[in-house]
């Protein structure tokens, strides 16, 4: 008699597992004014990697008793409050309509409450790991981060040679940024050894 074979299906990831380990660096933006500086992710660019990953998932603005996008505290200051579903799991997450030194507004003009919404739902799908780790303060995912920490640091040859492949480029500031973004460092002479070899490759 033949034994059956048996097989252990994998456990599908979960919400957390599959959108956490995202890089989203490439689509955000920093912005603010005086002291305050921050880093946002583009809306529109969150809104189409959660798409690819879960296309069902809808998001509602609330209102107000008047049909209004916004709500006030007893000191006029305002606030946003959105709802994002993924999978039949919803969080409701409120955000303050600022400017640009992120400080509360009152009477705010619709662009600041449109703002503030698309902020709000960007936020909520963090609550589900999408870009997590930039409320966190870190600049690369989890394992993407230690993966990097396992890296050896470029020579000062590479180093020197990436620097003049940037130089050589049509937008040698864009260059930079995107490279930046996409070795997970904030400057050129912190690169790894690994990433220094792949970027020189690809530049023949």
């Amino acid at each position: 008699m033949t034994a059956k074979k048996t097989t252990t299906k994998k456990k599908p990831k979960s919400i957390w597992q599959t959108l956490s380990v995202i890089n989203v660096n490439d689509y955000t933006e920093d912005k603010g004014s005086g002291n305050f500086k921050a880093t946002y992710l583009s809306w529109s660019w969150a809104w189409g990697i959660l798409m690819e990953h879960y296309p069902d998932a809808t998001f509602t603005n609330h209102t107000n008793d008047d049909g209004y996008p916004c709500f006030f505290d007893h000191n006029g200051n305002a606030m946003v409050r959105v709802t994002l579903w993924i999978d039949e799991k919803a969080h409701t997450e409120d955000f303050m309509v600022t400017d640009n030194s992120n400080r509360a507004i009152k009477n705010p003009d619709s662009f600041a409450i449109n703002t503030a919404l698309k902020r709000c739902l960007v936020k909520c799908m963090a609550y589900y790991g999408l870009a997590h780790y930039l409320y966190s303060g870190e600049d690369l995912p989890r394992e993407e981060a230690e993966a990097v920490k396992k890296e050896s640091a470029a020579t000062p040859e590479q180093v020197e040679a990436v620097t003049n492949k940037i130089a050589e480029a049509d937008n040698p500031k864009d260059a930079e940024k995107r490279t930046l973004a996409w070795a997970g460092v904030d400057s050129i002479s912190k690169i790894s050894s690994e990433k220094a070899a792949i970027l020189l490759q690809a530049k023949k």
